[in-house]
């Protein structure tokens, strides 16, 4: 604009000295074009000013667009600042618990240290009390030997006892017979010793030779089974069941054919004598108690259960049969109880009780099925350390 203006004042300048006809056509001519050149001039100009205006929203928008980029950048700044913050605290809560963790394994391997070392003392204690429970058991297998050959001793003293009392009836009064049934009428013929005595079963002859127990709940009761030393072994076949093994004086069972002709001679009641390894005894007792002939197998039937040994029978008392090794008359249809679990015995389906298992001594009598056991006095794997089965008549 200004070389615009600077450039018409030259023009004037020079068209002053043109004459006045060539200077009035000059002049229209020139006025034209330069009105054409302020037209082009403030078209340019409006042009730029918009440009200009362009430029200066676009700078505004730029310079929002960098406060708005300034404050983002502002709050990540804190954020960072935050999470710088939050992450050396924590290191230090990690660093702390690393330390604690450090102390509390320090502590444990000390206490396991004396863990082992206090298993050690106690394996060392359980092995001296082991071999000592041995020489205990040795003690009391010499013990009931001893007690046996004492027992045995009286037995024969009170046989020579009565041979001389019989001696004596013989030479001052005529002869009497002493033909006892059952100790039951050993006791009432004055007779309140427990031992060996002779009695007459049935339609026998030959005296059968039983042990009386004269002191449990009022005597008078005929043994037919006794363990507690192992001293027998009672795994036997029918035979041997129906005979009869053992020492009277000791361990032994009497006889199946024996027990039914006892209890076919009037109305018997049974009790079971039972004892733990840990000094507790108790018992079961049966108002009637009635054994089978060998046709029926030896059938057991009971009737009137009471005792200690459980408010529930250990003993089925439905009218089961007599199982051994070698003659299976048990109810179970797929298992042979007299062979699992050993021993003869009335197994219904395998049942609650076996007072003639194996015979185990304490310490390995724990978790024992095929042991003497009743199910309800110490359960069903707890073998026992003594029993007695013994029969009475009912109005005794």
């Amino acid at each position: 604009v200004t070389h615009q203006t600077a450039w018409l004042k030259t023009l004037r300048r020079d068209v002053a000295n043109i004459p006045s006809h060539v200077v009035h056509n000059q002049t229209a001519a020139m006025l034209e074009i330069g009105t054409n050149l302020l037209t082009h001039t403030a078209e340019q100009t409006r042009k730029l000013n918009v440009v200009e205006a362009k430029v200066l929203n676009h700078t505004s928008r730029i310079e929002i667009q960098l406060l708005e980029n300034s404050l983002s950048t502002n709050k990540l700044e804190k954020e960072l600042l935050l999470q710088t913050s939050e992450i050396g605290r924590l290191r230090d809560k990690n660093s702390r618990l690393e330390n604690k963790v450090q102390k509390l394994e320090s502590q444990q391997r000390g206490e396991l240290e004396d863990m082992r070392q206090e298993k050690n003392r106690l394996q060392s204690v359980v092995r001296t009390q082991m071999s000592a429970i041995e020489s205990l058991e040795r003690q009391l297998r010499v013990a009931s030997s001893n007690n046996t050959a004492l027992q045995r001793q009286q037995a024969l003293l009170m046989e020579s006892v009565h041979t001389l009392i019989n001696m004596v009836s013989a030479t001052g009064s005529p002869p009497r017979s002493q033909m006892w049934r059952d100790c039951a009428d050993v006791y009432k013929a004055g007779h309140s010793v427990s031992g060996l005595y002779h009695i007459y079963i049935g339609n026998r002859t030959e005296p059968l030779q039983v042990y009386c127990d004269m002191e449990t709940d009022g005597g008078g009761w005929t043994v037919f089974q006794r363990r507690f030393n192992g001293s027998v072994d009672f795994q036997r076949s029918w035979s041997e069941y129906r005979m009869g093994f053992g020492d009277v004086l000791g361990e032994h069972w009497l006889g199946n054919e024996a027990l039914h002709h006892l209890t076919s001679q009037g109305q018997y009641s049974l009790r079971v004598e039972l004892r733990d390894w840990e000094g507790n005894s108790a018992h079961s007792q049966y108002d009637r108690f009635t054994l089978g002939s060998e046709r029926q197998q030896y059938r057991l039937y009971l009737r009137g259960y009471s005792g200690t040994a459980g408010r529930q029978s250990s003993l089925a008392s439905h009218g089961t049969r007599f199982s051994t090794r070698d003659q299976d008359n048990d109810n179970c249809d797929h298992c042979k109880c007299a062979l699992m679990l050993t021993g003869g015995w009335w197994f219904d389906a395998c049942g609650f009780s076996n007072l003639n298992g194996i015979y185990y001594a304490i310490g390995h009598n724990i978790r024992k099925l095929n042991g003497i056991k009743w199910h309800h006095f110490r359960g069903p794997s707890y073998s026992l350390h003594s029993t007695a089965m013994m029969a009475r008549p009912y109005d005794f």
